[in-house]
């Protein structure tokens, strides 16, 4: 298993001392980088899991993923140790139906559970209903409450604000969380900065969406984000790549998906900062089962590297993230007040 950089994760008793209160600040998580990843659940291994291994000469096709867990993204035994936490979770949250996307994403980042909320799990994009949860509870506006900074990775374009004002789209839930958040958008001249990710991670769909973007190495993509991810207390990016495949049902993209999401999570690990914790998580399952076009009922999968791993233990449903990253990162602000 590869060797992550450590901290001293954990549960710590009132510090009353300033020389206690710094070296309480140097153990605690500084910045968050939420990974979403839409579409992945956790299931055996199969015929129709591209997470299996096939075959001694295969291609692994998360082979960095696999070596910090020690086994494959499969449905089996959970990892909890001071760095690492890999674990199920529940995303149907009680509801009747197959999880969808706007429910999903609605919980994962507010923290409440938005498909009892509107009676029903909703797919696509959120409805007014949803923005009420996201004014209310949104993540983005918790932090802020704080006093900390938060920001979206994803890159926007004027093109696809021009399509909500035409009616030709609507506003996704991670759109909405900036919006009512008043969090800017990163738009083209902030990916020229390399301060923006577009959303299938490599670039390989930009120019379908009407214009072209070099292709990078889902590596330097990571890199990108553990860069930007220094500035702020949390910094989220969503990558719809894995339930697209999932959809398409094709086990050799699928596979290569995983690829591209393995490479981009190697990059993050290798440069985000000792005090930055990694936490990816996912809306409902689909890749994990290439048999049916249908999300499934599977649970996702919570993956947790960095020095508040453990915080993350009792967490059982996608509704529990948001809540221990906001305590976390109260606990950090308001020991640096104590330091100054």
């Amino acid at each position: 298993m590869i060797t992550l950089r450590t901290g001293r994760p954990g549960i710590f008793p009132a510090i009353n001392t300033t020389r206690k209160a710094l070296q309480l600040s140097a153990l605690l998580p500084h910045h968050f980088i939420y990974l979403f990843l839409d579409g992945i659940g956790l299931a055996p291994a199969g015929p129709d899991n591209p997470f299996a291994p096939v075959g001694p000469d295969s291609l692994d096709p998360m082979p960095f993923l696999n070596g910090v867990l020690g086994t494959p993204l499969l449905a089996g035994p959970e990892i909890h140790t001071s760095e690492v936490l890999f674990k199920p979770v529940d995303a149907t949250l009680g509801v009747p139906g197959r999880p969808q996307s706007a429910t999903g994403q609605a919980a994962l980042y507010t923290g409440r559970n938005a498909p009892a909320f509107l009676g029903r799990h909703l797919t696509g994009f959120a409805n007014g209903s949803l923005r009420i949860l996201l004014e209310e509870s949104g993540m983005f506006k918790q932090i802020l409450a704080l006093g900390g900074r938060a920001t979206a990775a994803n890159l926007y374009t004027p093109a696809y604000f021009q399509a909500i004002e035409n009616r030709k789209l609507r506003y996704s839930v991670g759109a909405l969380l900036n919006i009512t958040a008043g969090v800017p958008f990163r738009m083209p001249e902030d990916y020229e900065r390399g301060e923006a990710l577009f959303w299938d991670i490599t670039n390989r769909y930009s120019s379908s969406r009407g214009f072209e973007l070099p292709i990078i190495a889902p590596q330097e993509a990571g890199r990108r984000l553990a860069r930007l991810a220094e500035g702020y207390e949390v910094t989220l990016f969503e990558s719809y790549l894995p339930d697209y495949a999932g959809h398409a049902q094709d086990m050799d993209r699928a596979r290569e998906v995983l690829r591209e999401v393995d490479g981009l999570i190697e990059g993050i690990m290798l440069y985000k900062s000792p005090g930055t914790t990694l936490v990816i998580c996912s809306d409902h399952g689909n890749i994990e089962y290439l048999g049916s076009r249908l999300h499934t009922l599977n649970p996702v999968p919570l993956l947790v590297f960095g020095p508040a791993a453990p915080a993350f233990g009792g967490v059982e449903t996608i509704m529990g993230l948001v809540p221990v990253i906001v305590d976390q990162l109260k606990l950090t602000i308001d020991t640096n007040k104590l330091n100054r």
